[in-house]
């Protein structure tokens, strides 16, 4: 086989390499491509295999939550028909603090217990105290202004009223509250329960969460309220932080503003961003308070009374797994795509060479002809045949995008005398020097051709009607340019032009001709001034 060099061929090595960048490259991309297909496409299965699981995980987590809640309103309702029993006489306040003692004994989540009369004076209260129950007196004490108390006693009977969190003793808790009712069913009473959430806490560490060294490699479980506080969050300082004024910034839409936009907007759902995948869902502990406490209750009284609805208060559980754990058998799967491509770089980079030779080669030769073909050798203008295959395509080309054409027809004036007193060669100078005029004072993109011994005709394209007094004068000002590096002769031509507006029916022998007529016109004034 003959090994021959660019040059040799008509190929510049300039070119050649660029061809070769591009074909390489190219190819590069279409690997790139198909590499970027399959990464996505395992990426794109490992997730949607997360996210089925983590719809899995929030779905058990959400129905434990509501078990936990349950439970409480349940033992709420019992501990209300244990008051029933004190407020209608049946038993005493000892009788009253054995029966709860024996019923909670196994449960040390509940802070505080009060029953209070109709007035908010204080007929009981009972603290939890190193794991055990205590009687306290607080008969001085009254609830009369306490909210939790006017917002139970505003609840029809049978119902559950759920507070917000609030702090008592330093420990965030939720307040139950429930009407108490004597033996002829009218409310005498609220009992009001403290209750500390633990239970819902150690749903996650027991059924969920790793030891905290292993925490950032798996999925957390957060909760939070309406607001975007932690109720459980990623750090226990961070929770409650609308509880403390010091941690008012301790917010998840601080952590994950992109997440936080999206999970207010829906009650449940997914979402896959640059921090990780969220999965969430809505627990509105009021709505679940009611209806817990409707299946519950012997007696449910479906009017309700009182400001809180509801749906007033939410809390969202969610999910939150790191990106990188998304995608992390992907990942190992792209280096090795990329290992592969490693392989076959070398070989792409000689099938590339060998390519653009061969097809640099061959549009350097169609280009040589296509060339001769259409372009006057001596100007390096567009001879008559290149011309008209242009103007031809412009004029369909305007016709159907509604653009303005003004076509100039340029005839140089006194070119004879130059032939004929210095010399053709001379007058192939001149020739060229009026092409540079031309090529100086329109655009790349008109079209200027010579189509005779001494005449030019210029296209101009334009989505207005073209300033023609401008391009006359800067035509004339590059003549006068010329002119001052000429010696011998001047260099002046008579001008002609022809305006086509769109829906005008003219070809562009028509323009040619209306040009012409005007060209000879002004070579006629120009002559009788002279």
């Amino acid at each position: 086989m003959k090994f021959t060099r660019p040059e040799d061929e008509g190929i510049k090595l300039s070119d050649l390499v660029k061809r070769f960048l591009f074909i390489f490259f190219s190819i590069m991309v279409i690997l790139a491509g198909i590499t970027a297909v399959l990464f996505i496409s395992s990426a794109r299965n490992e997730l949607s295999i997360i996210e089925n699981h983590e719809i899995k995980n929030i779905s058990t987590v959400s129905r434990l939550v509501i078990k936990g809640f349950d439970s409480a309103i349940s033992d709420v309702i019992f501990l209300n028909e244990l008051s029933t029993s004190f407020i209608s006489g049946q038993e005493s306040k000892t009788q009253l603090f054995e029966a709860i003692s024996s019923f909670l004994k196994s449960k040390n989540y509940y802070q505080k217990i009060i029953l209070a009369n109709a007035d908010g004076k204080i007929l009981i209260e009972i603290r939890t105290q190193d794991r055990e129950l205590t009687l306290v007196h607080s008969a001085s004490q009254n609830l009369k202004n306490n909210l939790d108390f006017k917002n139970t006693m505003a609840t029809g009977r049978g119902h559950v009223y759920v507070s917000d969190f609030q702090l008592e003793e330093g420990i965030p808790v939720l307040v139950f509250g429930t009407p108490v009712v004597d033996q002829y069913k009218k409310k005498k009473a609220a009992l009001l329960i403290s209750y500390n959430c633990k239970p819902i806490f150690e749903i996650f560490k027991w059924t969920f969460e790793l030891p905290e060294e292993k925490r950032t490699k798996v999925s957390n479980y957060f909760i939070i309220d309406a607001d975007g506080y932690w109720i459980k969050g990623p750090k226990p300082e961070d929770e409650f932080g609308f509880l403390y004024s010091t941690k008012r910034e301790k917010r998840f839409g601080y952590v994950f503003p992109e997440a936080w936009e999206k999970i207010t907007k829906d009650q449940t759902g997914q979402i896959f961003i640059k921090d990780g995948l969220f999965t969430f869902t809505t627990f509105y502990p009021l709505a679940r308070a009611e209806k817990a406490s409707q299946q519950t209750a012997d007696e449910f009284e479906n009017i309700v009374s009182g400001n809180i609805r509801s749906f007033d208060r939410l809390w969202k559980i969610i999910s939150f797994v790191p990106r990188n754990i998304c995608t992390i058998q992907s990942t190992t799967r792209l280096k090795e795509f990329l290992m592969y491509d490693l392989v076959l770089l070398l070989f792409f980079i000689i099938v590339s060479w060998i390519i653009a030779r061969i097809t640099l080669k061959k549009e350097y030769a169609e280009r040589v002809l296509e060339h001769l073909s259409v372009t006057d050798p001596l100007t390096g203008l567009y001879n008559r045949r290149g011309f008209f295959l242009l103007a031809e395509q412009q004029l369909k080309i305007a016709e159907r995008v509604n653009q303005h054409m003004v076509l100039f027809y340029i005839d140089l004036d006194d070119f004879k005398n130059i032939n004929d007193a210095l010399g053709h060669q001379e007058g192939d100078i001149a020739l060229i020097k009026t092409a540079d005029v031309l090529k100086t004072t329109f655009r790349q993109a008109d079209i200027i051709g010579r189509v005779g011994g001494d005449e030019f005709l210029t296209l101009v394209i334009q989505d207005s009607p073209a300033d023609i007094d401008s391009i006359l004068r800067r035509m004339q000002s590059e003549f006068e340019t010329e002119n001052s590096k000429i010696k011998d002769y001047k260099l002046q031509a008579s001008v002609g032009f022809a305006l086509y507006k769109p829906g005008q029916k003219l070809t562009i022998d028509n323009l040619i001709s209306i040009a012409d007529r005007m060209m000879y016109s002004n070579k006629r004034i120009r002559k009788k001034s002279s």
